[in-house]
C-alpha cells in the first residue's frame, strides 16, 4: 500500500476549492447597488436644496411683513384709514393690506404672495386707538 503524502497547499477531493477574487456577476451586482445608493443621495440633496430655497424665500417674506406692519402701526388711527387698502411689491414679494375699523382699534390684514409658493401668507395685527 502506498501512502499519499499531503503537502501544504494541496487539497483532497473532499475539500472545497479556495476562491480567490470575485466573479463578474458579483462585480455587476455591487455596481448596481452602488449606483442606486448614489442616485438616492443625489435625489435627497436636490430635495434639501429646494427646501432651503423655500425657507430663504419665507425668511425674506417675514422680514418684509414685519417692516410693513411696523410702518402701518406707526401711523395714527385717523391717518390709517386713508392709507388702506395698499398694494406694493417689495424684494419680489407682492404685498397687499387692508385696514378694518373696529371700536377703539384697527385690524390690519397683510397678504403676501411669494413667488414659487403655492399659497399666500397672511398676517394680521390689531392696532389699539386711544
Amino acid at each position: 500500500m502506498s501512502r499519499q503524502v499531503f503537502e501544504p497547499g494541496m487539497r483532497t477531493a473532499m475539500q472545497p476549492r479556495v476562491r480567490r477574487g470575485t466573479s463578474l456577476i458579483e462585480v455587476l451586482i455591487a455596481s448596481v447597488l452602488l449606483t442606486t445608493a448614489i442616485g438616492a443621495l443625489l435625489g435627497t440633496s436636490k430635495k434639501v436644496s429646494e427646501q432651503m430655497a423655500t425657507s430663504r424665500k419665507q425668511m425674506v417674506a417675514s422680514s418684509v411683513a414685519q417692516a410693513r406692519l411696523d410702518s402701518l402701526q406707526s401711523i395714527s388711527c385717523a391717518a390709517l384709514v386713508t392709507t388702506s387698502p395698499g398694494d406694493r411689491i417689495t424684494r419680489g414679494i407682492h404685498e397687499g393690506w387692508t385696514v378694518t375699523s373696529g371700536t377703539n382699534s384697527k385690524l390690519i390684514t397683510l397678504t403676501l404672495t411669494i413667488p414659487g409658493l403655492s399659497s399666500d401668507v397672511i398676517y394680521t395685527t390689531i392696532v389699539p386707538c386711544v
